[in-house]
C-alpha cells in the first residue's frame, strides 16, 4: 500500500513538473517572439521614426539620442486625429523616463493645442478615449482653461471612463458592433495593452485585462494557423486577397506561436504587446491551436449603430464557424449589418504545408447612398462619393467586399445555403464567386459542381445559376448574372475519402432541387451526411423540418467558450477561466 502511495504522490509530482515545464517553456517562446517583433521595429531606415519605432528602439536601449529628437518632431507635427493621439500617449508613457524636460512640456502642450477628430466608429472612439484618459491621469491638475476641449482633467478623465466602461458593457452584453475584423483587431489590442499598462485605477486595469483576453479568446476560437475565419464585420479587400497581411496575423504570432514571422503583415499595433507584461492565459492558446477534432461555434454579435432607416438600433449578428484541422467555413447570417467592407462568408484553407492561408467565397457588389446613411449622419447626396476617396472600392462592380440586403445564408456544420433574390433596380445585377489560384484543382462536373482542392481540403461548390469564368491575377473569377441566385458548398478533409473520384462521386449523389428557386427563392438539399436543409429567402430555415431558430443563440456557444450576460467561460481540457464582468473577476479553475 505504502508503494502504491509512493508511485501515485510521484506520478502527481511528475505531472505537476511537466505542467510547469511546459507553461515555462510556453511563456519564454511569447517572449522571444516579442523581442522579434522589437528588433524588427526597430531596424533603422533612414527617416524619422514613428511613435511605434520610437517605443521599440528605446526598450531595445538603441540610440536614445535620435528616439528623443524624432520624437519632438512627432509631437511638433501632430496629425492623424485619434490615429496619433493613442499612439503617441504609449510611445510617451513607455519612454517616460527617458524623456528631457523639454519633452514633457511639449507633450502636454499637444493637448492644450491639438485637437483630433473623434472618429464615428467604435475602434476610433476607443483609440481616443483611452488616449483621452491617460493623459487626463498624466496631467491630472490641468485646468478647463488649458485643455483643448474647454474641459478639467478630471472631467475628461470621468468622460474617457465612461465611454470605456459603456463599451465594454455593450460589448459583453449584445457584442461588437466592429466584431471579428482582420484588421481593426489591431486598434482594440493596442489600446487596451496601453491602457492596461498604465492606468494607474486597478478596477480599470482588471477591466483592461478581462478584456484582453475576452477579444484574444474570441480570436483564437476563428483562428487556424494564422488567419482569422469566418464572416468579418469589417475587412480590406488585400486582406481577403492575401490574408498574410492582416493586421491581426502579429497577435497570433505573439500570442499563439503556431506561424513564421509575419514579415507581410501590419504589425505597428503589435509594439504595445511585445512591450507589455500582459500575461495570456494559457489556455486560450491551446483553443487556438488544437485542431485535433472539428468543432462547430456559433456566436451572437450585434449590427454598428443604425440612426435612420430602420426600427431598430442594434440588430443582432448570427456567426457560425466549422473548424477543421486544414479548413474553416464559416458565415454572418447575411443583410445589411456593416457598412462598405462586411465580408459574409468563406472557406479558408491552409496550404504550402499549412504555412500559407486563402479564401474561397461569393458576394453579391452593392452600395447606395442609403445603405451610408443607414449608420453614418451626412447629407445622403454627398455619401458614397465622400465614402469612395478612402474606400475607393466601395461603388465597383468588380469589388471582393460588401454585404448586400439581397443576401442570406443558412450553415450547417461543414456546408453552407446562400440564397440571393437581387432588387431589378439595385446597381449590379451578378454575384461573383472568388476561386483563388492557390487552388491545386478546379474542375466542373456533371451536374452543376464545381470540385475543388485546397491544401487538404476537398471543396464542393455548387452555383445555383449559370455564370462564365474570367481569369485576374490572384483567382479566377465566376460571374453568375441571374436575380434568383445562390451558391451550395460542402468542405471537407481530403483523409475524409478514398480518393478524389470518391469525393466527387459522393457530391454528385447528393439531392438538389432548385423548383421553386426563382419563383420563391427557396431550394432544399440533403447533404453528402444526408441532412436536409431547406432555405427560403431570407429566413426560413429548416434541418431535418426543424425550423432553426437562430434568436436563441448566445454570445458564445462552442466546445471551449460558452458565454452570455456579460460572463464568459473559456475552457480546454481540464483548464478553464471564467471572466465574469458583472463581478469585475477573473476566476482560473482546474477539472
Amino acid at each position: 500500500m505504502k508503494y502504491i502511495t509512493m508511485l501515485l504522490f510521484v506520478g502527481f509530482i511528475a505531472a505537476v513538473v511537466s505542467a510547469q515545464t511546459t507553461n515555462h517553456t510556453w511563456g519564454q517562446g511569447i517572449e522571444v517572439r516579442k523581442n522579434k517583433i522589437l528588433h524588427y521595429y526597430a531596424t533603422p531606415d533612414g527617416k524619422v521614426a514613428n511613435f511605434f519605432q520610437i517605443a521599440a528602439r528605446l526598450r531595445l536601449g538603441q540610440n536614445i539620442e535620435k528616439c528623443r529628437k524624432d520624437f519632438m518632431i512627432q509631437l511638433e507635427n501632430p496629425s492623424g486625429d485619434m490615429f496619433y493621439s493613442l499612439p503617441m500617449m504609449g510611445c510617451y508613457l513607455y519612454g517616460y523616463d527617458y524623456w528631457t524636460s523639454e519633452i514633457h512640456q511639449k507633450a502636454k502642450q499637444v493637448w492644450q493645442t491639438y485637437w483630433p477628430y473623434r472618429g464615428d466608429t467604435e475602434n476610433h472612439w476607443v483609440m481616443w478615449h483611452t488616449a483621452l484618459l491617460l493623459a487626463a491621469q498624466t496631467w491630472p491638475d490641468m485646468t478647463a482653461d488649458k485643455w483643448i476641449n474647454g474641459r478639467s482633467s478630471q472631467e475628461n478623465y470621468e468622460d474617457a471612463q465612461g465611454l470605456l466602461n459603456s463599451w465594454l458593457e455593450i460589448a459583453t452584453t449584445i457584442g461588437q458592433g466592429e466584431f471579428d475584423s482582420p484588421h481593426y483587431l489591431q486598434v482594440y489590442l493596442g489600446s487596451l495593452f496601453v491602457l492596461y499598462e498604465f492606468v494607474r485605477d486597478p478596477v480599470m486595469k482588471q477591466k483592461a485585462e478581462m478584456a484582453l483576453n475576452w477579444l484574444l479568446a474570441d480570436y483564437a476560437g476563428d483562428y487556424l494557423g494564422g488567419a482569422y475565419t469566418g464572416g468579418h464585420s469589417r475587412v480590406y479587400d488585400q486582406d481577403i486577397l492575401d490574408p498574410s497581411k492582416d493586421g491581426s496575423v502579429g497577435f497570433g504570432y505573439i500570442f499563439f506561436g503556431d506561424t513564421p514571422f509575419p514579415k507581410n503583415a501590419s504589425l505597428s499595433f503589435t509594439v504595445f504587446a511585445a512591450l507589455s507584461g500582459y500575461r495570456l492565459p494559457e489556455v486560450i492558446q491551446r483553443i487556438a491551436t488544437d485542431r485535433d477534432k472539428p468543432y462547430v461555434s456559433f456566436e451572437k454579435k450585434r449590427v454598428r449603430n443604425i440612426i435612420r432607416f430602420d426600427k431598430e438600433m442594434n440588430p443582432p449578428v448570427y456567426k457560425t464557424n466549422y473548424m477543421s484541422k486544414n479548413f474553416s467555413l464559416g458565415c454572418l447570417d447575411g443583410g445589411l449589418q456593416q457598412p462598405i467592407q462586411i465580408h459574409t462568408w468563406g472557406v479558408t484553407y491552409l496550404y504550402d504545408d499549412r504555412m500559407k492561408a486563402d479564401e474561397l467565397f461569393s458576394l453579391h457588389p452593392y452600395y447606395s447612398y442609403k445603405e451610408l446613411g443607414m449608420f453614418f449622419p451626412e447629407k445622403l447626396k454627398v455619401m458614397v462619393s465622400e465614402v469612395i476617396k478612402s474606400k475607393g472600392t466601395y461603388n465597383k462592380e468588380d469589388k471582393w467586399t460588401g454585404g448586400s440586403p439581397y443576401e442570406r445564408t443558412f450553415q450547417h456544420k461543414n456546408c453552407i445555403i446562400v440564397l440571393y433574390n437581387l432588387d431589378a433596380q439595385t446597381p449590379f445585377k451578378h454575384i461573383d464567386y472568388y476561386f483563388p489560384k492557390s487552388l491545386k484543382k478546379r474542375e466542373e462536373g456533371e451536374n452543376g459542381w464545381i470540385f475543388c482542392r485546397g491544401g487538404e481540403a476537398y471543396i464542393a461548390v455548387r452555383p445555383l445559376q449559370p455564370g462564365t469564368w474570367h481569369e485576374e491575377k490572384t483567382c479566377f473569377r465566376f460571374r453568375s448574372p441571374h436575380l434568383q441566385n445562390g451558391v451550395i458548398t460542402e468542405v471537407f478533409e481530403s483523409a475524409d475519402f478514398k480518393s478524389w473520384q470518391d469525393f466527387k462521386d459522393s457530391m454528385e449523389r447528393t439531392k438538389l432541387d432548385l423548383s421553386k428557386l426563382e419563383s420563391q427563392v427557396k431550394v432544399k438539399y440533403t447533404t453528402s451526411s444526408g441532412d436536409e436543409m431547406k432555405f427560403r429567402f431570407p429566413d426560413r430555415r429548416y434541418l431535418n423540418g426543424k425550423f432553426v431558430d437562430l434568436s436563441k443563440m448566445p454570445l458564445f456557444d462552442s466546445p471551449y467558450l460558452e458565454g452570455n450576460d456579460r460572463v464568459l467561460k473559456v475552457k480546454h481540457g481540464k483548464e478553464e477561466i471564467i471572466l465574469d464582468f458583472n463581478k469585475e473577476e477573473i476566476i482560473k479553475k482546474v477539472h
